[in-house]
């Protein structure tokens, strides 16, 4: 069966429900229940990698988000010392304008 159909942790989430419901019954083949049990099982690792997915994803985000952060800070500072370097050149040089 194909795991990646399911793009969603919810909509994993739904067919386990389901799957739980059907082997709930007394009535089930023994065939059937292992069928399912292997879908579950299958359902199982697709939702473990949808979430490593999601983590990957936010760290992806925090790591640039940092870096964004990183980059604005390092800018302030060249800022701030071209600034100085103007106003001592406007200091040594107080007639030209």
């Amino acid at each position: 069966m194909a795991y990646e159909s399911y793009e969603s942790f919810e909509s994993v989430k739904g067919r386990l429900a389901e799957i739980v419901d059907a082997v709930s019954n007394d009535n089930l083949p023994l065939d059937q229940a292992l069928s399912l049990y292997e879908e579950a099982v299958g359902l199982g690792l697709r939702a473990s990698d949808l979430l490593e997915q999601g983590i990957d994803e936010r760290r992806c985000e925090q790591a640039l988000a940092e870096e964004d952060g990183v980059q604005e800070g390092s800018a302030q500072p060249a800022d701030a010392a071209g600034q100085a370097s103007a106003a001592a050149t406007d200091a040594e040089n107080p007639n030209q304008e």
